[in-house]
């Protein structure tokens, strides 16, 4: 059965504006600015493809800290196709813009003039181009295929493969957590292995590590945050004596509180899954007891810094406010690290407390969903619509807890189960999760406006919650 056709762009033709010195480009990749003015950057095409409806899409290569318009238009007769709304975009974001039969023969025939809007931005845009770039991520026309696959199977080819790779870190550790369970969850077929390999090594170089942080600056051999060591979960799976591990375990030292708490300078519901579950993980592999301790508290601290009667929220801050209350994010990363955390940890009495909290969260995750069956952007609040990333994290939580015997088959696994049967609906052609908020340093303000973009991070998630409800044997084999 074909997927969707990707035909990458034959050439690339951008203005000659110098990258910033300094931040750096995954592995050297080649990239292309979009400016503003009266220079374009123009793609074009040397293919036979066949007409029919499709997208356009570009992959953000460079950091965003503010809202750019890119306006598309043919090169030739300069017919208007539309434009990009990118809002805070990470590197390695996609975007795309729909296109019907008639503007894919015009970008066929005669390729596609992209120009930044002047306002509010007036740097430039950079995007992943060519040819050091690989096929996945530079600017494509997606084809409807005659016929397409099965959403989930296009989710399992999208995720083994070199397109599903995100930034280092939480958002890169969604993925690889989602391959690993794959790999052990099938093991006869060898791609999401594969695939896991083929990741790492875009990051991991023998001994070293390799990547950029958030804000796209060179972060070798360093830990930039707590939210870069959840990739290190699966490094320790593999081989608990690797020699990057060092790295995460001295950056978890160097950012210990007073309280054992792990964190930056808010203290957030991120460390649970990023901090916690690795770091049980790893203890686990190597019986380290101390790091078992450290694991545990970075549980029970954030369960008493971050939830207050039936609430759960994000950041508590340095000056004692809380903020992004309820946040459907916020769930899936408090979920998620309680219960791989556990898991992990194995059950003893010393956690029967933190499996009760687990249980009282999941409960309140259950009754808080929406008409549609899975969480708005803030939980039980409607007005600031649905959101398929952070309802992703939720339902792969729940499913997992239902896998350990901790949560109620018939409430959370039913829960779980509908939630990816409304969540492969909304899957791409090829497997990206659509319909999520955007990452969060655009501020509350933009998480509650609607905004909706691709998300790698809520396709990571989503193939946990695929793999786990298959191991309960809740779904089929999704994979072909």
């Amino acid at each position: 059965m074909a997927s969707a056709r990707h035909i990458p762009a034959s050439s690339v033709d951008a203005p000659g504006v110098p990258f910033p010195s300094d931040r750096r480009t995954p592995l050297t990749w080649s990239t292309a600015a979009i400016v503003g003015g009266q220079t374009s950057t123009v793609l074009r095409w040397h293919s036979s493809a066949p007409r029919s409806p499709g997208r356009l899409r570009l992959f953000v290569a460079c950091d965003v800290r503010d809202v750019r318009r890119v306006e598309a238009v043919s090169a030739g007769t300069g017919r208007p196709l539309g434009s990009f709304d990118i809002r805070y975009a990470d590197c390695h974001q996609p975007y795309d813009l729909p296109l019907d039969t008639e503007a894919v023969r015009a970008v066929l025939d005669e390729g596609v003039r992209l120009t930044l809007a002047p306002e509010p931005a007036t740097e430039p845009l950079w995007i992943f181009s060519g040819p050091e770039a690989p096929v996945e991520r530079r600017p494509a026309l997606l084809l409807v295929a005659e016929d397409p696959p099965a959403p989930a199977a296009a989710l399992h080819r999208h995720l083994t493969s070199p397109a599903s790779v995100q930034p280092f870190g939480w958002m890169e550790g969604c993925v690889l957590d989602a391959l690993y369970d794959l790999h052990t969850t099938f093991p006869g077929d060898t791609r999401a292995e594969t695939a896991l390999r083929d990741h790492l090594a875009v990051y991991v170089h023998g001994t070293r590590l390799r990547y950029e942080d958030p804000r796209g600056r060179p972060a070798n051999d360093r830990v930039y945050g707590i939210e870069a060591t959840l990739p290190f979960a699966v490094v320790a799976k593999r081989d608990s004596r690797h020699p990057t591990l060092r790295l995460a375990v001295e950056s978890w030292t160097a950012r210990t509180d007073p309280h054992g708490c792990v964190k930056d300078a808010p203290t957030t519901a991120e460390g649970c899954y990023t901090v916690g579950y690795p770091m049980a993980v790893l203890a686990k592999a190597t019986g380290d007891t101390r790091l078992r301790e450290a694991a545990i508290r970075q549980l029970r601290v954030r369960r008493r810094r971050l939830t207050r009667d039936d609430d759960l929220y994000l950041r508590l801050l340095p000056d004692g406010s809380r903020v992004y209350r309820n946040w459907a994010r916020a769930y899936a990363w408090y979920l998620l690290g309680l219960v791989r955390t556990l898991t992990e940890l194995g059950d003893r009495p010393d956690t029967e407390d933190l499996w009760d909290e687990a249980a009282r969260a999941a409960r309140l995750a259950v009754s808080r969903r929406n008409a549609a069956g899975i969480w708005d952007c803030y939980l039980a609040e409607p007005a600031t619509g649905a959101e398929t990333c952070g309802s992703a994290g939720i339902a792969a939580a729940l499913a997992l807890g239902v896998e350990h015997g901790r949560f109620a088959a018939d409430r959370e696994g039913v829960v779980a189960q509908e939630a990816w049967e409304v969540l492969c609906d909304r899957l791409t052609p090829d497997g990206w999760l659509d319909g999520s908020s955007p990452s969060n340093k655009g501020g509350e303000e933009l998480q509650r406006s609607g905004y909706r973009m691709l998300s790698g991070v809520g396709s990571g998630l989503l193939g946990q919650l695929g793999a786990a409800l298959t191991r309960l044997g809740a779904v089929k084999d999704w994979t072909r």
